[in-house]
């Protein structure tokens, strides 16, 4: 895992650079969203989409005026100052990249990309057991074999055991490693990273397949650095992605918001699964101090959603088997309604103010 957003190299004081006499504008909302201020530096990253160029700062996609666009490079970093206007639109001023070496400027780069990096399937579906051994297939490496038995679980002989030594693996080998220990659990990023290194050493020219086993890496890793400044803010945000020997791969998103003084914690696990018998399912499952919950499940199929209905009184009954109350129960047939950024990491670590 990549470390701690809050270790990343200060960069020195830069210098504005002229963009055709314009400033970037930032709505006030947007700026008032992010918690800007006027002369604090923040680095964006120009993204590309349909031709227009737009930049992600803080998560947010700010568009680029067309008459401002050619100055800048797209899938590259930049630093800019804000500017507050009191009568209307902010403005961002466009500087001279800081006085830093190369490596660390990509490193800040790299870090940003990560830590901002919108959710995806692309690991879900490359976990999947049958592209998994298709890709393994032609390979004689018998020990990546090993290691993908060792990340697969089975369905049918899930236990909490198991999840947790799944969840302790996706912490990541750089983790552990910090804490001067080794990881206790199957690493699935460093499989998937001797995976991609053993079909280029193959030969292997399929460029489509290179680029699905790096974007699954990505996940992975912006997993984790999301994890770490979910920390430095006093929340818990952490995804992984479980694969099955008997099952489709399961996701399971962790979240805990930083709680107000007298309040509570309240923890939340999301669950999603797609299989042949019960089709797409979410489960969300909300903890209210220590043994409250509050469990809402979406299921695409109505027989599946009948069914959970109807064990309802199962649920109970293990729940308080396992020393929990269950306040409520909420079986909605249909799709789980998009919950949009679940979490917005603040940024903590990569904004560097120096209007001082």
């Amino acid at each position: 895992m990549i470390g701690a957003a809050e270790t990343l190299p200060v960069p020195g004081r830069v210098q504005p650079i002229f963009l055709e006499g314009k400033l970037l504008p930032l709505p006030a909302p947007t700026a008032a969203d992010l918690n800007l201020h006027d002369g604090q530096v923040v680095q964006a990253m120009v993204r590309s989409a349909g031709g227009q160029l737009t930049l992600l700062l803080q998560g947010k996609m700010i568009d680029v005026p067309a008459s401002q666009a050619g100055q800048l490079v797209a899938d590259k970093s930049i630093w800019l100052r804000v500017q507050e206007r009191a009568d209307g639109p902010w403005g961002l001023m466009p500087l001279a990249q800081p006085t830093a070496s190369p490596g660390q400027t990509n490193f800040v780069s790299r870090i940003a990309n990560l830590l901002y990096r919108p959710p995806g399937d692309e690991l879900s579906q490359l976990l999947n057991g049958n592209k998994i051994a298709e890709l393994l297939q032609g390979l004689a490496r018998p020990d990546l074999q090993t290691q993908w038995r060792g990340l697969q679980l089975s369905m049918a002989q899930l236990s909490p055991e198991a999840l947790r030594n799944a969840l302790l693996g996706a912490m990541g080998h750089e983790a552990w490693l910090s804490r001067g220990r080794l990881n206790p659990g199957n690493d699935p990023k460093q499989f998937l990273r001797s995976l991609l290194s053993a079909l280029e050493d193959q030969g292997s020219e399929d460029s489509s397949v290179h680029s699905v086993i790096r974007h699954a890496i990505d996940s992975l890793e912006s997993s984790q650095v999301q994890a770490v400044q979910a920390q430095v803010q006093r929340e818990v945000m952490f995804s992984l992605t479980l694969p099955f020997m008997d099952s489709n791969p399961v996701t399971l998103v962790f979240r805990r918001p930083q709680q107000g003084e007298g309040q509570p914690p309240v923890f939340t696990v999301n669950v999603h699964s797609k299989s042949d018998s019960l089709g797409p399912v979410w489960l969300q499952t909300q903890l209210t101090g220590v043994e409250q919950v509050d469990l809402v499940m979406w299921a695409q199929l109505g027989s599946v959603a009948e069914q959970a209905r109807t064990r309802q009184a199962d649920l109970v009954a293990e729940l308080e088997a396992a020393g929990l109350n269950l306040n409520s129960f909420q079986v909605i047939h249909g799709q789980r309604p998009s919950p949009g950024r679940e979490w917005t990491p603040s940024g903590r670590g990569l904004v560097v103010d120096i209007s001082a």
